[in-house]
């Protein structure tokens, strides 16, 4: 390496000494425009101190007296001197009685302490030093409201009281109180003018107090501005002081780490003198060439090191650049010899700094590499050979996959649908390019039939039993349309892919609905009467057995109500088949209002008799709801003018209740309610009769 002009030269030459000193193969000129200057190591514009920052506004820590104690015995001064000047002054105060005014300074002491409580407990926060304050200022001006004499003594609490907490607290705290002060002043001034009038020593005291205020306000701002100054000085010199130990404790860090770097580097690191010769290097490159750090400081050149005939190129090449006005590279590809003569192919890669002096080289060993690069062209045309039958293969799944007759989609391990063919295409109304790689399985599958699956898995897994292939579930397509689909896995073995298939049995469920559907309506018109709606005379003796034979294994009590419209043949031969029809809905209708338990059952048991099964309910219940329907009917106000009860259609009613036993059937229920039926009909109708019947 020589210098010239300002601009350092390295010459890689052979180990032949003969070989002449010329033709430089990094021109650091050249270089020196590709590398712009270093930052600097510590930058001390960016370090500033935290505590430095100061905060707008209320300032806590400008506080002159931090003491809770003293504060508290100076606020309470305040309301102490003004009970102690009235209590002594034998004129009464102003507008109040004493009582009131002893009685309000009392109250503005125990609201200092419990001040002062809140500041022992929470510390000196904004709130309570700014309730203090103004409850100060409040106290001194109700003082001098109350005043009788002229001037008035207390309006001097006004001056104490802004100056003592201006000058504890800082100009903010005096600001806020002199504002205070000028909107409460006026007032008091105004109301006392109007009690005692305008005096002229009054007015003088009044323009004393106010110049003293005056000159307190420009007095506590000029000692803020002196203490502010007093505390920037004092912050910048504690910040210049934390720079200088950090730029000294970065310097140190900084020479450290890239001496660690420099050493435990993977790359082999070479130092090079401004001759050329190496001056420092680091231990993998002693590993690369073999030789000891004594054989190579101030011994041994970089280009002592490079193949001559690499050497030659490189000079050659320079030349060449030198002539096109091109600019110097400063990395290189070329063979390097080790000490026992062993040639390694490396790249050569100069890091050149301007303010230093010596040139760092990286050298990397791409020995391996190059080993590598020939035995991997050698299997390129292999892997070329097995790509395509790999195509001709995938070319081959694919048409199958298409032409399968079902809507199949590959799905990966994380429910990402990575291949569609066109029946599903189809069945969810998305193109494939909209479905593949952008769409998951669980976005098709409906959200409750998504989650039973997904609780049916996990109580699966828990038992330990294997998850099943097939589901019958809900498909949602692009327009939002459920569809019934049938939903086939299969996950070939040692893959992370799964084949799932889907079978659109959607007409095949709506088949399976109407024909339930079909069957309710059958089920409902075998057991609901057609004309009235309620249930038919074979439904009621479903019921009843079914209610008797349960109630006899519990023991509880069974009570039919048996029901007849009272003269109704003359009210079909007066009015019609068509009313009488009409009538008899209604009469059913009312009767289903009036039974109102789900376990009763109303029953039409024939032409115009209507029975009522009441399971668990006794004899003093079924005659209540038999009242209750009776009533019911009367109160719909049906003409009936053939009627000879009433004016309007009637029901006779016979009660029966008994709890059936092993010895009896439900016959004899029905036969002892008809028969009170038939008293109540006897006896004049439009009545309930109970039954007669007795189990001994």
């Amino acid at each position: 390496m020589f210098k010239q002009r300002g601009v350092f030269h390295i010459v890689l030459v052979p180990t032949n000494t003969n070989t002449p000193l010329h033709d430089p193969i990094v021109d650091f000129d050249s270089l020196a425009l590709d590398y712009p200057e270093h930052d600097t190591v510590v930058d001390l514009s960016s370090i500033e101190l935290t505590e430095s920052k100061k905060r707008p506004g209320f300032n806590l820590p400008s506080f002159r007296v931090n003491a809770p104690e003293l504060q508290l015995i100076a606020r309470l001064s305040l309301p102490l001197m003004s009970i102690l000047y009235f209590a002594t002054r034998s004129a009464a105060p102003l507008l109040v009685p004493l009582n009131v005014v002893i009685l309000t300074c009392l109250f503005f002491l125990l609201y200092h302490l419990y001040l002062y409580r809140q500041t022992i407990r929470l510390g000196f926060i904004k709130k309570t030093m700014i309730s203090a304050n103004q409850l100060d200022i409040v106290t001194a001006h109700i003082a001098w409201l109350f005043d009788p004499a002229i001037p008035a003594p207390m309006m001097m609490l006004i001056v104490i009281a802004a100056i003592g907490n201006g000058i504890q607290h800082g100009f903010t705290a005096f600001r806020s109180i002199l504002q205070t002060t000028a909107l409460i002043a006026p007032l008091v001034f105004i109301i006392r003018s109007q009690l005692l009038g305008i005096h002229a020593n009054s007015l003088a005291f009044l323009f004393l107090c106010t110049f003293f205020l005056i000159y307190a306000f420009f007095l506590i701002v000029r000692i803020d501005t002196i203490q502010a100054k007093s505390e920037t000085r004092s912050t910048n010199l504690e910040l210049n002081n934390y720079k200088l130990k950090q730029l000294g404790m970065a310097l140190q860090k900084s020479e450290a780490r890239y001496r660690n770097i420099f050493d435990n580097s993977s790359a082999a690191m070479v130092l090079i003198e401004d001759n050329m010769l190496i001056s420092l290097v680091n231990s993998k490159f002693l590993a690369l060439t073999k030789y000891s750090k004594s054989e190579l400081y101030n011994k041994k050149r970089l280009s002592d090191l490079i193949y001559k005939d690499d050497l030659q190129r490189i000079r050659r090449f320079h030349a060449k650049r030198r002539k096109m006005g091109g600019t110097t590279p400063t990395e290189y590809e070329c063979k390097m010899v080790d000490k026992q003569n062993n040639i390694k192919h490396v790249i050569i890669r100069f890091n050149i700094t301007q303010w230093h002096e010596r040139i760092m080289a990286t050298i990397e060993d791409i020995t391996s590499r190059k080993q590598a690069k020939s035995a991997l062209q050698s299997s390129i045309k292999r892997l070329r050979e097995a790509a395509a039958r790999l195509t001709q293969s995938q070319k081959r799944y694919r048409n199958l996959f298409e032409n399968t007759g079902t809507a199949t989609i590959l799905v990966e391990k994380n429910l990402r649908i990575s291949m569609v063919n066109t029946k599903f295409a189809e069945l969810t109304g998305f193109s494939k390019n909209d479905i593949a790689g952008k769409k998951r399985l669980s976005e098709f599958i409906e959200r409750k039939s998504l989650y039973r699956i997904r609780r049916f898995h996990t109580k699966q897994k828990e038992r330990g039993l294997p998850l099943p292939t097939e589901y019958e579930c809900l498909f949602v397509d692009k327009a939002r349309n459920l569809k019934h689909v049938v939903m086939k896995i299969y996950t070939p073995q040692e893959q992370e892919t799964s084949i799932v298939s889907f079978f659109d049995i959607t007409k095949r469920k709506k088949a399976e609905a109407a024909l339930q559907e079909a069957h309710e309506r059958l089920r409902l018109v075998s057991v609901i009467d057609e004309l009235t709606q309620v249930a038919n005379r074979r439904q009621f003796n479903e019921k009843l057995n079914t209610e008797w034979n349960r109630l006899k294994r519990e023991g509880l009590p069974l009570s039919l109500i048996m029901c007849d419209v009272d003269c109704f043949k003359s009210y079909n031969d007066t009015y019609g088949h068509q009313y009488g029809d009409r009538c008899l809905r209604s009469i059913s209708d009312a009767l289903t209002k009036t039974v109102k338990r789900s376990i009763d059952l109303v029953a039409r048991y024939g032409g115009e008799e209507f029975a009522i099964i009441m399971p668990n309910t006794d004899l003093y219940g079924a005659l209540k709801v038999a009242e209750s329907v009776r009533t019911a009917i009367e109160q719909l106000k049906i003409p009936n003018k053939a009627s000879s009860v009433s004016g309007f259609i009637t029901l006779s009613l016979g009660v029966s209740s008994m709890i059936p036993t092993q010895n009896l059937s439900s016959d004899v229920l029905i036969k002892d309610a008809d028969n009170a039926l038939y008293e109540a009909k006897d006896s004049g109708r439009n009545k309930v009769v109970q039954g007669k019947f007795n189990p001994s």
